[in-house]
């Protein structure tokens, strides 16, 4: 399986630290399903497989 990078915006890294902070399991699920989940089906051009190439 590839290597996958999700983007989140800074409502959902702030969402995502009082998750882990409070060791929330039910909104910790809430949250993989609603934003993480969702950003994996959207394919997304990146360039980081060619910016981590060793130069030649």
């Amino acid at each position: 399986m590839s290597k996958v990078f999700i983007v989140l915006d800074e409502e959902e890294q702030v969402k995502l630290e009082r998750i882990c902070l409070d060791k929330d399991r039910e909104e910790a699920l809430e949250f993989i399903l609603k934003h993480v989940a969702q950003k994996l089906k959207k394919p997304m051009p990146c360039l980081a497989g060619q910016l981590m190439r060793p130069e030649r």
